[in-house]
Parts: structure tokens; sequence; C-alpha cells
């Protein structure tokens, strides 16, 4: 699956020694092979950390970062996992985030500044279909917790990942 593929990758880059985070994981930075296989890119603005530094420059598409990238605040490579809650509500309702949003930005004065302001309060995130496996939807919801301390490490997020699809392919092969 696309973000079986993308969690691994997240998973290499997060076992460096020290860190590296990605800081622009968004659907448009996911490539996909003729056999449907996701690679992740765009590296322009990746970020080695050392051990005693996090990260404080507010880089990458609104929709997708983290509150505390959003704020200024220091962020560590649990802001990559918070991207990729982001990411698997665009794999599930196939639209960009906060689409409804967006598309009513012209009628009501909604901009990226206020997208912005919303995530960094805790007051806004991406929406889900009714469609989605319910252990999918919790871990979504998961990597999008407001506190990054809350988030799984891309390790764990891996695990939990491949044992729900494990189990979702099971069930529809019963």
């Amino acid at each position: 699956s696309i973000a079986a593929d993308v969690v691994d990758a997240l998973v290499y880059l997060h076992s460096f020694q020290p860190t590296v985070i990605h800081r622009d994981l968004k659907s448009k930075n996911v490539l996909l092979s003729e056999t449907w296989e996701a690679k992740l890119s765009d590296f322009g603005i990746s970020r080695v950390t050392s051990l005693e530094e996090s990260m404080t420059s507010n880089i990458g598409t609104v929709a997708w970062i983290a509150p505390e990238v959003l704020t200024g605040g220091r962020y560590t490579e649990k802001a990559d996992i918070y991207s990729f809650g982001v990411l698997l509500s665009e794999l599930d309702t196939l639209q960009v985030p906060y689409a409804e949003m967006i598309g009513k930005s012209r009628e009501n004065g909604f901009s990226n500044a206020r997208l912005a302001m919303l995530v960094s309060e805790g007051s806004l995130q991406p929406s889900f279909t009714d469609n989605m496996p319910a252990p999918l939807l919790a871990l979504a919801r998961e990597c999008l917790s407001f506190n990054d301390t809350d988030r799984p490490s891309a390790m764990k997020l891996s695990y939990q990942l491949h044992s729900i699809l494990k189990d979702y392919h099971a069930n529809m092969h019963a």
C-alpha cells in the first residue's frame, strides 16, 4: 500500500543518528512506480538534527504542517508523523486536506493564515470518510495528535499499520 511504503521511508529517515526529518511530507512528494510502489521525494528542505537540537524554522506546506511547527516552536521527527496523518486523510478522502474550506475561501475569506491558526490551536484537523476502517482511523487520529509526544514513532507506526493492513487483507479473503 502507498501508506505502508511512505511510513517505511519515514522509519528509514528517522533511524539515522542524527535523525533526518523530511519536513515536507505531502502527497505531491510521494511518487508512484508503474507497480504502485510509493517513493518519498523532495528532500530539499530535509534537515539532519543533532541530539541536542530540534528544528524551529517554519518550513513546508501549510495544510500538512504539524501544530508545533506552525507556531514556530521546537519540533522533532514527530512533525513528519503528523504530516503522515494528513496524508492518510488524503488517501481516504481523495482530496487535499481542508478542501471543503479552501473551496469556500473566496466566499468567506478563508486563507492559509487562518488555516495555520486553526491547526496551531488544535481546533482543526483533516477530515476522514465514514468508509475508513476503524483501526486505521484510530491510527490516523493518533498521528494527528495535537501534542507531538502523543504521536507514535515511525517504527511503532509502521508496526501498527502493517498489522492493520494484514488483518484487513486477511478479512477480505476470508
